[in-house]
């Protein structure tokens, strides 16, 4: 691996682990495109580069995860029942869902960029155009829906992550926003939790653990689907741009936070559309 390579993907997981922080997600809506390109220069059939993209999103979103929660603990913003309400089904369903499309033969690169770019586009008009969603004002709210709704929310996101290679926050965040009435900074820290455990299922995955299926070294120290040197910079650079994105966030508005996200999305659904075209 060329230096030139080792310091982009530092600087890449430093924006990934500010993103983190400040929005409350995994942080895979920076990570997809970039391993896209990526793994383009090592020239993996378009089959098995959406199995390495799912593989390596979801890996650093461990590291990211972890960190942030963390993060988030130190402030006294974590909420352990929610997050395991709905992080252990995701979890669950992320890792048998992740086992299907590992070995499956029909979903390709296409189905694939047409799913990423329509939860983008999907995501961003919400966040966008729908003023009063996650106000403060939610802070004080009680929410009364039972915890089969919370597991329903993670049913879903699992579903989303294993297909997509999503962390789960662009369906945590404003599922916990609308239908629990949740404040947006609270959705975001048990969004941040639950992708946590959710990445983790499918990094189990990925990494082969449970499988004898053999497949094929592309990658310098690739283990399953997962190359440690491509996964390590881009941990570290998380490492330096988390704390930044938590500190931030804490001193923004909600309605900044919002469009951040929403604008993001955005852009990132208009590389996918062009991409298809």
């Amino acid at each position: 691996m060329s230096l030139e390579l080792l310091l982009l993907l530092v600087l890449l997981g430093m924006a990934t682990g500010f993103y983190s922080g400040l929005l409350g997600t995994g942080g895979n809506v920076i990570l997809i495109p970039a391993f896209d390109m990526l793994f383009m220069k090592y020239a993996i059939e378009s089959q098995e580069a959406v199995k390495f993209i799912i593989a390596h999103s979801l890996a650093i979103t461990v590291f990211n995860g972890l960190f942030v929660s963390y993060r988030q603990l130190r402030i006294r913003n974590f909420h352990y029942k929610e997050t395991l309400w709905i992080g252990v089904p995701a979890a669950l369903v992320g890792f048998c869902l992740s086992e299907v499309v590992k070995n499956a033969q029909w979903y390709n690169k296409l189905y694939f960029d047409i799913l990423f770019a329509f939860l983008v586009l999907l995501v961003s008009i919400r966040f966008l155009f729908y003023r009063n969603i996650g106000s403060e004002s939610y802070e004080k709210t009680k929410s009364s829906k039972p915890k089969s709704a919370f597991a329903a929310v993670g049913i879903l996101t699992g579903a989303t992550t294993a297909m997509s290679g999503f962390g789960g926050g662009i369906i945590v965040i404003p599922a916990l926003a609308d239908l629990f009435k949740m404040a947006i900074r609270k959705a975001s820290s048990i969004s941040i939790g639950v992708i946590t455990l959710l990445a983790t299922a499918v990094s189990l995955s990925y990494l082969n653990v449970f499988s004898t299926t053999v497949i094929d070294v592309i990658l310098p120290n690739q283990f399953g689907y997962i190359s440690l040197s491509l996964v390590a910079p881009i941990s570290l650079g998380i490492l330096f741009g988390a704390p930044l994105g938590v500190k931030v966030a804490q001193k923004a508005s909600a309605n900044s936070l919002r469009i951040v996200f929403g604008m993001v999305m955005g852009a990132l659904c208009l590389k996918m559309v062009f991409g298809l075209l």
